[in-house]
């Protein structure tokens, strides 16, 4: 074969000596072997890696409900290595439920605070209540509390007013803090700068913001976390993505909000705890790192922020 092949360069080499502008591509005399493609193999379900994950933050009486299950059936939608929760009230109304789950739920852990939708309707008999709360030993953080300038159900000087009063609460007690911003970057981390110590464990929770807030957020507070919910797996979330990409693993918690915003291909049904792997997948497939690995540095941090 070698052979035939420098009798035909010979041959047309003669020819492009009489042709000079006859173009002999290397490639065509080339003894080199070329291997065919191998063929590309999925990478392996998220539910097929058996390690353990926590959810930091649902709001399992919602979901419950939306689901129109008890908590005994809602416990078998999740598989095995579902390790626990951060069970995030959702309204003033529901400390009681709250509670109440996270003494009847096995690894179920509560928050409690007061949304900003909900921070006009805050009264002195809502501390004493909030108090009480942080007191029970399955409690792990004071919020979700925060500013939300999209939707303004409370005037935005009341929600500034009411999340330094809730976070002075969460200093006083030694609780960390769980923090909702949305459309209101620039007051969240004047307020954090002004009214938390640097060094307090802060969970910025379903981040949507910029960059700018994460990279401020995790400069100024270094024990803060960065959550990602199943929006990181949404076609239109590329600014979410681009968070992922650059803030550090380390820095990183998981999370659903559920009911809402399950990540796809789930999207349109009710979001729960179980669906936490297909977050950890995707932050897997952003950043270029194995899903164990994601699993195994988010778990602890989750131990760092919350303790368990």
């Amino acid at each position: 074969m070698i052979t035939a092949r420098h009798s035909l360069f010979n041959a047309l080499s003669t020819i492009a000596t009489i042709r000079t502008n006859i173009f002999i591509p290397k490639q065509l005399f080339s003894t080199t072997t070329f291997k065919t493609k191998t063929k590309h193999t999925p990478s392996p379900s998220p539910s097929s890696f058996k390690m353990a994950f926590v959810d930091t933050h649902t709001h399992v009486d919602m979901t419950i409900e939306k689901l129109g299950s008890s908590y005994e059936d809602y416990r078998k939608l999740l598989p095995p290595e579902y390790d626990g929760c951060v069970c995030v009230v959702s309204s003033i109304k529901t400390f009681a439920a709250t509670k109440n789950l996270t003494e009847i739920g096995d690894r179920v852990h509560g928050a409690y605070g007061v949304h900003p939708h909900e921070a006009k309707d805050f009264t002195d008999e809502t501390e004493k209540e909030l108090r009480e709360c942080m007191a029970h030993p399955k409690t792990v953080a004071l919020g979700e509390i925060g500013l939300d300038y999209h939707y303004n159900n409370s005037p935005p000087e009341v929600q500034r007013e009411i999340f330094i009063r809730q976070l002075r609460i969460a200093v006083s007690v030694g609780k960390p803090i769980v923090i909702h911003t949305r459309e209101a970057e620039d007051d969240t981390i004047a307020i954090m700068k002004e009214h938390v110590p640097r060094e307090w464990h802060c969970h910025i929770h379903c981040f949507t913001s910029s960059l700018n807030l994460a990279n401020a957020i995790l400069d100024n507070f270094p024990n803060s976390f960065i959550g990602i919910t199943g929006v990181v797996t949404f076609g239109s979330a590329q600014g979410v993505r681009d968070v992922v990409k650059a803030v550090p693993l380390t820095r990183l918690l998981l999370e659903t909000d559920s009911p809402y915003m399950a990540p796809i291909p789930f999207r349109g049904k009710t979001c729960h705890s179980g669906y936490i792997p297909h977050v950890a997948a995707k932050i897997a497939e952003v950043k270029g790192v194995p899903l164990p690995e994601v699993l195994q540095v988010i778990r602890e941090n989750t131990r760092k922020m919350y303790g368990f």
